[in-house]
């Protein structure tokens, strides 16, 4: 039997507090294999923006050579996450009239791939800031004269056809800048996936998707929304908000750093004061000569409840802003690393009134399996089942700088190490 067709997939996920770097090998009728995993702290991104360069291209290049350290396999290219309260949703419809080539008469007729290609391109017909760019077009549904519902209109017959999608975009300048980092690393972008989508993508199935979910994946500098009915998008928001934003508060709370802030909420964090323990002891190092304190877990508590309220009732707001009205019947998906707080699930269903789980990747892998199953890789899981399902699509044009330019800054780089 001859050995199936493999495909190098990778995913780079470029977080306020922590970059991760998977290299995976996709072959159609086996399970995904991760071949390495790279983490390194990330100290140049604030809240999905990079706030400076050459931090971050360290922490990418650090990241990227330990993966391929574990994988013996050279990063040349991968989708990118990419958030930040810079992304925007918006729902909006495309409309045409299907006819014969050469001829403007409308005719009832097969609906072919370009008519579709058509109509999602009329839907991306909106007035955009000079800014701004789109990152995504989803289709939600399309419409054939006047049978609405239709998941794909190619092949069916009608005159008129209509598309109602989900538009995703970005500033122009963040994007440039991430980019910009990743040439430094002498990564190419195949594609910039917002991070919601792409979490999304490995930690909700198809069931979830099609009967209705909400997906927060709280991260360290933000929350990303997105909300599925129908096999479709319907919202999508990022809130500036995150793991971060309890961290400080717990700092300012016992007089500490935000280091060791981290670690009392990451070993001793409970998400509902009620919850908590008064009579465990817990001793905060004292600091720039300070002496040692004492806390109780239930003080610690009093500090992270209310930020984490903070970010579920902002949560809850955007997906209010979704044109979907009532529950959904998967209720809410907690994913990221802020999901790893204990009782966050009993403090969310409080919130929502919704049933809730912790969300992690659901892809079949073989590998370095254990390293991946945690709500923190959902977002660089989700890159690369993205890229499973978009196989065929070249590397993302750059808007800033040819191709050819790129490969020229390369050229003159290396006649300059050679002399």
């Amino acid at each position: 039997m001859k050995d199936e067709p493999k495909t190098i997939i990778n995913g780079i996920d470029i977080g306020t507090n922590k970059i991760i770097v998977i290299i995976s090998e996709y072959s159609e009728n086996n399970p995904l294999e991760i071949l390495g995993v790279g983490t390194a702290e990330s100290n140049g991104m604030k809240k999905g923006v990079v706030v400076n360069i050459n931090d971050t291209v360290n922490g990418i290049r650090k990241a990227v050579d330990m993966a391929e350290s574990q994988a013996g396999i050279k990063i040349e290219a991968a989708y990118v996450g990419i958030t930040g309260d810079h992304i925007r949703g918006i729902n909006n419809t495309g409309v045409i009239t299907v006819s014969k080539p050469n001829t403007r008469v409308p005719m009832d007729q097969e609906i072919t791939e370009h008519d579709k290609d058509r109509v999602l391109e009329h839907a991306q017909s909106i007035t955009l800031p000079l800014e701004k760019r789109i990152l995504h077009v989803l289709p939600q549904e399309f419409k054939v004269d006047d049978h609405s519902g239709i998941n794909d209109p190619v092949g069916m017959n009608g005159h008129r056809l209509e598309a109602k999608v989900h538009l995703i975009t970005g500033a122009k300048n963040t994007e440039k800048n991430l980019r910009n980092c990743l040439d430094k690393a002498e990564i190419d972008v195949i594609k910039f996936v917002v991070n919601p989508l792409a979490s999304a993508g490995s930690v909700c199935d198809k069931n979830e998707k099609k009967l209705g979910v909400a997906l927060l994946d709280i991260g360290s500098g933000t929350t990303d929304i997105i909300v599925y009915y129908e096999d479709g998008v319907h919202h999508t928001g990022v809130i500036p908000y995150g793991g971060d934003s309890i961290t400080a508060d717990i700092a300012h709370g016992v007089q500490t750093t935000l280091e060791l802030a981290e670690k009392l909420k990451s070993q001793y964090g409970i998400a509902k004061e009620a919850l908590a323990g008064t009579e465990k002891n817990i001793t905060v190092q004292g600091i720039s000569g300070r002496q040692p304190q004492t806390i109780s877990q239930k003080e610690l508590a009093s500090y992270i409840e209310p930020r984490m309220k903070e970010i579920l009732l902002i949560a809850l707001s955007e997906i209010r802003k979704s044109d979907h009205r009532g529950g959904f019947t998967f209720g809410i998906v907690l994913t990221g690393g802020g999901a790893l707080l204990s009782n966050i699930e009993d403090l969310a269903q409080e919130i929502f009134h919704q049933p809730t789980k912790i969300g992690i990747p659901l892809l079949s892998v073989s590998g370095m399996t254990e390293s991946i199953k945690s709500p923190e890789y959902a977002t660089v899981m989700g890159l690369i089942q993205y890229g499973i399902e978009h196989l065929d699509e070249e590397v993302e044009e750059n808007p800033w700088s040819s191709k050819f330019g790129n490969f020229g800054d390369r050229i003159r780089d290396f006649f300059r190490k050679l002399y």
